[in-house]
């Protein structure tokens, strides 16, 4: 009963230890349709964000900025980096053009 305890605690404490240092991300660039439909993703770099989640949705085409935490949640979309509690901010001073 003791040792039970004692696991318990160590993997309820390294859950908030692993959860205390997830990381807050900031990008900017154009929303680009994701590979799984209704997916959306954005490149900033050499770096791929999932932004689907974003609030206000993100819209395909356009310039923005998203802010939020990258998750290691599963995602159907299964492209780029998770970004959970995100926020878009589209930009529209900016433009995507298209390839």
């Amino acid at each position: 009963m003791r040792y039970a305890l004692v696991i318990t605690s160590a993997v309820v404490l390294f859950g908030q230890m692993t959860g205390a240092h997830a990381q807050q991300v900031t990008a900017s660039g154009c929303a680009e349709a994701g590979v799984e439909a209704g997916c959306v993703i954005l490149k900033d770099g050499d770096k791929l964000y999932n932004i689907t989640h974003a609030a206000p949705k993100p819209v395909v085409g356009t310039y923005g900025t998203a802010t939020g935490t990258v998750s290691s949640d599963a995602d159907p979309c299964q492209q780029g980096d998770l970004l959970k509690a995100a926020e878009w901010k589209p930009n529209p001073d900016k433009s995507c053009t298209s390839k």
